[in-house]
């Protein structure tokens, strides 16, 4: 038997990926289904080794390159992308398999029929070669929103952006001078096209900028507290699952 492990964090695509898989051949075990991050290192770091990996790259918590970095993976994988085609070119330099979603019964076949030829080693020399690659990307971000203001249309540049909160599943951007707009982007959407350096996510609902900061306060191991200009009407603070890498994030 063949055991896949597949990493997604959305329910309905991982039982629509594992039933797919099981239905291209009855060889296929699914050993685990992870849905973020820190679920997958968690796995991972038991060593109970799959014999294949299926991976979207942007999961709840982050970008699922970060896995990499905290542990080994030696096996093949197969990723699973909404990127543009730039991103897309960077996995056709290298002999790991990418798939673009929506996911196609068909080329999940052939992605298999691939996973079958590739040896480990190769599989294991490409993925350093495609991280180096990935590292030296040079991503464009977005420099600008263009949000409604009644009857008109502002812009807003990045830099001026304060934070991004969602409430009622409704997003809004906050900018330096206080006035905030809705936005038709979910604050997971917001992620993949804001620098990382400048923006990071502190909970579900607030993504803020490292210049919106204005002070820190440790109320416990676990817990933090920020103050944030403009101030919020609430209490901000960093969700307990994040304060790990909040703090690696501020010592950049």
């Amino acid at each position: 038997m063949i055991k896949v492990l597949i990493i997604e964090d959305e329910q309905p695509a991982a039982k629509r990926l594992e039933r797919m898989l099981l239905d291209i051949s009855s060889d296929f075990e699914i050993i685990e289904r992870c849905d973020s991050i820190e679920s997958s290192v968690q796995y991972l770091k038991t060593g109970i080794m799959p014999d294949l990996v299926l991976l979207d790259i942007q999961l709840g918590d982050g970008l699922s390159f970060e896995i990499f970095k905290q542990v080994e993976i030696s096996c093949p994988v197969i990723f699973t992308t909404a990127f543009d085609e730039f991103a897309i070119k960077a996995f056709e330099l290298n002999s790991i398999d990418y798939l673009l979603k929506p996911i196609n019964h068909d080329k999940l076949e052939k992605s298999i029929a691939k996973f079958r030829k590739i040896n480990q080693q190769t599989v294991q020399n490409d993925w350093k070669v495609l991280t180096s690659l990935l590292e030296k990307e040079k991503r464009e971000y977005k420099q600008r929103f263009l949000v409604n203001v009644g009857e008109h249309l502002h812009s807003v540049q990045t830099q001026d952006i304060a934070y991004f909160y969602s409430i009622e599943k409704s997003s809004f951007l906050v900018a330096k001078n206080g006035k905030s707009y809705a936005l038709d982007l979910s604050l997971d959407k917001l992620e993949t096209v804001l620098s990382p350096t400048d923006f990071f996510r502190i909970s579900r609902q607030y993504l803020i900028a490292f210049s919106a900061i204005k002070k820190i306060s440790i109320l416990s191991k676990s817990r933090i507290k920020l103050l944030l200009e403009p101030a919020p009407t609430n209490e901000i603070l960093v969700s307990t699952a994040r304060t790990h890498d909040f703090r690696e994030w501020l010592d950049r």
